[in-house]
């Protein structure tokens, strides 16, 4: 008999007046854990007050298994875990990096899932706290320190899964039981079809470039328009569609109308991603420019390929290795948006059908159930093993 899955993610519950509201695509993964799990589930859940962009209200009668909440500084207790036959925390969160030790005394195996290196911490932090230096040299510091006791649990877990391949490089040689998967949303029956692919490739308007996510620097969000205005400048014909939302926004609109760009970049706000942007994707887009300035293993590279869109990005590990591996795609310099329109005006219908080719097959093999399939049977393999 499977005994509990209790899962530990960093993702909170925001409350308002009351109400419990959780990220929708969260909840489905709740749904989705329960039922191929094929044993009871709980999950451990901090209580915060940051907006989600992404939520809808919830009971705990809309969720599958037992919900426990903890305040948003509270730590984790080994009551929380009890009758756990495996644990599966987030190693990103360094308030679980202690979980190895409240396994230990219930008896449970612990899995770490774990997506961001050391490198790809340290290039966000530098992002954000580029002008407060003497914070930035705190938080480096900080995050050094971090670092050692999170090498620590991974050591000491029963299994680690890592999203990405610099989570992989990093960390897959710590624990001999490391499971490498591509996180993504791109099911098999929303990918671009036949005719789909064989009207991009006979397109012959303007090149239609898109970006979509959260439009903050991480991101590269500051690269788009200084893209556009090379582009520009070389006489391509395109058009860039931006969808998103973020702190960044607001200057995306100023550089458009400052530049007189609204003609050739349109400002769109968020939309749902299964009934919104992967349809519009599919029949209006042949380039998706991702400037990430750090390697974090971004579900949108996976799932704009599941469009067939072929992606030009930068030059981090994460993308790098993709690109290579899937032929979906051209890498650039990070960080130099004239680099980026070089590259965008030396495609052409044929180069660029045969990466969205390349792309769309890549994500064929990588589907979300393929990936997800991949991590429970690590899971039950895990629950195996002597605790």
């Amino acid at each position: 008999m499977t005994g509990m899955l209790v899962m530990v993610p960093s993702v909170h519950v925001m409350m308002r007046d009351g109400q419990m509201w959780m990220d929708d695509k969260f909840v489905a993964g709740l749904h989705l854990f329960a039922r191929e799990w094929g044993g009871p589930t709980r999950v451990v859940l901090r209580q915060g007050s940051a907006t989600l962009p992404f939520a809808s209200p919830v009971t705990a009668a809309d969720l599958p298994g037992e919900l426990r909440l903890i305040a948003q500084d509270a730590p984790i207790s080994a009551e929380d875990l009890r009758g756990a036959q495996v644990v599966l925390g987030t190693a990103d969160d360094h308030r679980q990096l202690d979980l190895a030790r409240l396994c230990g005394a219930v008896g449970a195996r612990l899995v770490y899932a774990i997506e961001y290196p050391l490198q790809t911490r340290l290039a966000v932090a530098r992002l954000d706290l580029a002008r407060r230096p003497l914070r930035l040299a705190r938080s480096v510091q900080w995050l050094l320190t971090q670092e050692l006791r999170l090498r620590r649990a991974l050591r000491s877990a029963h299994g680690v899964q890592a999203n990405g391949y610099p989570a992989m490089a990093a960390y897959g040689g710590l624990n001999d039981d490391t499971c490498l998967y591509l996180d993504n949303r791109s099911e098999r029956e929303t990918m671009a079809t036949a005719s789909e692919m064989q009207a991009r490739a006979g397109w012959n308007g303007p090149l239609r470039i898109v970006h979509a996510g959260r439009l903050i620097a991480m991101k590269g969000t500051q690269d788009l328009i200084p893209t556009a205005i090379a582009l520009r400048e070389q006489g391509v014909d395109f058009r860039m569609d931006i969808f998103g939302a973020g702190d960044m926004r607001q200057a995306i609109a100023d550089d458009v109308a400052r530049h007189d760009l609204g003609g050739a970049v349109h400002l769109h706000q968020p939309v749902d991603f299964a009934t919104g942007l992967v349809p519009w994707m599919r029949r209006n887009a042949d380039l998706f420019l991702a400037p990430h300035r750090q390697s974090d293993p971004s579900c949108s590279y996976l799932e704009a390929m599941g469009c067939g869109v072929p992606v030009l990005g930068t030059n981090n590990r994460m993308w790098s290795e993709l690109a290579r591996q899937s032929g979906g795609g051209w890498v650039m310099p990070m960080g130099q948006p004239r680099k980026a329109a070089d590259i965008i005006a030396g495609l052409d219908r044929a180069s660029i059908a045969k990466a969205s080719a390349h792309a769309l097959e890549f994500a064929q093999a990588h589907d979300f159930h393929s990936e997800f399939r991949r991590r429970m049977e690590h899971l039950h393999r895990v629950a195996a093993k002597p605790a």
